[in-house]
């Protein structure tokens, strides 16, 4: 049987390298290790979108907002395609914040990001996608970056409520990159009898 699986190639992005593609691993040991830590990069995104979603609470145009916008796509597409590579599937209701109380009292009291009491990147990226394909992620963030370059609103009303799913989504995108870069790797479940065998060239 033919394998019909599209292979991601670095044309079909932004920012993306053909050796980033080919190891994710490689960009998010880079960011957390040389650039920031989880804690600055949080606060980043939470300032960005607000911000780009309401420019008269801009502080100026710092030229931290166009590196902070580059960056979020970046962890965009680099999620996209662990996305695509690790076979995740989409989460049908991506909206819903917590599986359980026990992860509801994780984020409360630890701003621990967890799936039925333990951290999962796996759910957090699932999530991310089933709630904007890769195509609509770029749009959002061209367009709070658009509104915060002209330091005024394109249009009042265009995110909407929309504006706290998009920051949500944005920081639970960046722990569970963070979560990803802590253990080293992505942790996917797979039958007792399955071989393991790399399918991405090295």
């Amino acid at each position: 049987m033919k394998n019909t699986k599209k292979k991601l190639k670095a044309k079909n992005f932004r920012y993306l390298s053909k050796k980033i593609i080919n190891n994710p691993m490689i960009y998010i040991h880079d960011f957390f290790r040389h650039q920031t830590d989880i804690i600055n990069w949080k606060n980043d995104i939470n300032l960005f979108v607000t911000s780009g979603a309401y420019p008269a609470m801009s502080s100026g145009g710092y030229p931290e907002n166009g590196y902070n916008c580059h960056q979020m796509i970046k962890q965009i597409e680099v999620a996209y395609v662990i996305f695509k590579q690790c076979g995740l599937a989409k989460h049908e209701d991506p909206l819903k914040l917590f599986e359980t109380r026990n992860d509801y009292f994780n984020y409360s009291y630890g701003i621990d990001f967890t799936y039925n009491g333990k951290r999962n990147p796996n759910d957090l990226i699932r999530k991310f996608f089933s709630y904007q394909s890769l195509k609509k992620w770029y749009k959002t963030m061209d367009d709070l970056m658009e509104q915060l370059t002209l330091k005024r609103s394109l249009d009042n009303d265009q995110f909407g409520d929309r504006i706290i799913a998009i920051r949500e989504f944005l920081i639970r995108l960046a722990h569970a990159l963070y979560y990803i870069y802590e253990d080293e790797g992505i942790t996917l479940p797979i039958p007792s009898y399955a071989n393991i065998k790399s399918t991405i060239a090295q």
